[in-house]
């Protein structure tokens, strides 16, 4: 059984080193590309009587290899969320919640979020709060064109000794034939073309590293996503909401994700 376990230590550590080097190493011809088209860029602009097809080749070019950067840097930061020892705390998600949200100053762009009562869960704390950030992000995106209404609602259903999060929101929704991507790495449906196409896998990576499970689906023509976490067996840790806070408290059960 030691030389099972050391066998394994051994290669988890070589595959360390891999990903450093794949991502030390494709970087830099990387970074070298980017600098020489910001140069042919600023000597296109310089030149008044440039051709306007060049301009528009090289703003192809720095997207693209501003896309591919943004790519290696959410593989590795993929693979750190796969890998990494987790750090296990008790956490308030109530509280991660209503942090997050005004960390992503969701009320002062009229974003009305509404939140049921929580438990605690047991968990690292930056995981999920990475976790938080990049759903509440997410749907604040989806609401961006909607001028005039814009919700975010978050339930908890208990299941057994794990806690479902639901993160429901007033915007486009998923589009029905990318539901079945909408996990994969690199995949960036048509709403959110413009991204890396990681911030949905590195949620599923973080969070079925510890245990729990993700879903997602659409509710009314609206995107909901839900994920589980391991919670506090004591019913005691569900917190009363202070009624300072400037949420809704929501007393119906949000539907679970199907899975």
């Amino acid at each position: 059984m030691k030389a099972k376990v050391d066998n394994i230590e051994v290669q988890m550590e070589r595959m360390h080193e891999m990903m450093r080097v794949f991502t030390h190493d494709l970087r830099n011809p990387l970074l070298n590309i980017q600098a020489l088209v910001h140069e042919l860029d600023l000597s296109v602009h310089a030149n008044q009587g440039a051709n306007h097809e060049v301009s528009e080749t090289l703003v192809m070019l720095k997207e693209s290899a501003n896309r591919m950067d943004d790519m290696i840097v959410a593989a590795n930061e993929m693979y750190h969320c796969m890998f990494d020892d987790l750090e296990i705390e008790s956490v308030d998600m109530h509280e991660l919640f209503l942090r997050c949200s005004a960390s992503l100053k969701l009320a002062e762009e009229g974003v009305l979020l509404s939140c049921s009562a929580m438990p605690r869960v047991q968990a690292d704390p930056l995981m999920v709060k990475r976790v938080v950030l990049e759903l509440l992000s997410n749907a604040k995106k989806a609401m961006v064109n909607n001028i005039e209404r814009k919700t975010i609602r978050i339930t908890f259903i208990e299941e057994n000794e794990m806690a479902w999060f639901c993160v429901e929101d007033s915007g486009c929704g998923f589009i029905e034939s990318e539901m079945e991507r909408i996990f994969e790495p690199c995949f960036s449906g048509h709403h959110f073309s413009y991204g890396s196409g990681m911030g949905l896998a590195r949620v599923k990576a973080m969070i079925e590293h510890h245990g729990g499970k993700v879903d997602a689906e659409n509710v009314a023509g609206h995107a909901l996503v839900g994920f589980s976490l391991p919670r506090n067996v004591l019913k005691s840790s569900v917190k009363p909401l202070d009624s300072s806070m400037r949420i809704t408290t929501v007393r119906r059960k949000s539907p679970k994700p199907k899975g």
